[in-house]
């Protein structure tokens, strides 16, 4: 048997490791002998119900690690969590880090996501949550330049955590940091014009929430992120 050929099989049976893993887990949390936050049973517990060596239930481990989904505390064990958005996260940085993406991609995303939160938000009138984020909305209109930043990203990211979309909101946790950070260095070539413009969305996407007028909102995002791609490439922020 060659290298090539046994590095292939030794891959598949990686894979096949990992899913048989995977499905006892989620086994375990479908009887709820397991809730996110709490711990899994130990690598010996797995090697013994599993039949699989202690190798290869580490591999296993390792990889639910990487994407989010355990976190291993010393000398505690290993707890199942949902960190996918920090893995999701890093993966983002890589691309840009990387020039495989760039500030503007990243913007197009966040349209995309905030236009579907915008429209399922609409469908869910929750006075509570619309009172908050027009208190957000004014504080925004209040604050002082270096607030900006902050409370910019607490309207967005309200917005979209009210539209009740787990998924939805997982992508922007993922994005948070990234958008953050690149929110930052905008700010510092923005003009006050342009800031009042974005302002001006970000009132017409609120007034459009309360009235449910959903083509009107869908415009004022657009706009919004129309305004933010302009100057990014305008400035060449990010590149």
């Amino acid at each position: 048997m060659n290298e090539k050929t046994e590095k292939t099989e030794n891959t598949g049976e990686s894979e096949k490791v990992y899913f048989l893993v995977i499905e006892y887990i989620k086994e375990l949390v479908k009887k709820g002998d397991v809730k996110f936050g709490g711990k899994i049973p130990s690598e010996r517990e797995l090697m013994s119900t599993l039949g699989l060596s202690r190798n290869s239930i580490r591999e296993a481990l390792r990889t639910l690690e990487n994407m989010g989904l355990l976190e291993c505390r010393q000398g505690q064990g290993n707890f199942l969590v949902n960190h996918i958005g920090q893995s999701l996260g890093s993966l983002f940085s890589v691309l840009l880090f990387t020039k495989e993406s760039n500030y503007v991609e990243i913007s197009q995303l966040r349209r995309f996501i905030e236009i579907g939160a915008f429209l399922l938000a609409a469908k869910n009138p929750d006075p509570e949550a619309r009172e908050e984020l027009g208190e957000i909305l004014d504080k925004i209109d209040q604050c002082q330049a270096k607030e900006r930043v902050k409370l910019d990203k607490q309207f967005h990211d309200y917005l979209i955590q009210i539209s009740g979309n787990h998924l939805l909101v997982l992508l922007n946790e993922a994005l948070s940091e990234l958008f953050e950070t690149m929110i930052s260095d905008y700010t510092l070539h923005i003009t006050q014009k342009n800031w009042d413009r974005l302002l001006k969305c970000h009132r017409r996407v609120y007034d459009c929430l309360i009235k449910n007028d959903v083509q009107e909102g869908v415009k004022a995002i657009r706009e919004h992120y129309n305004i933010i791609d302009e100057d990014l490439n305008a400035y060449q922020i990010g590149e």
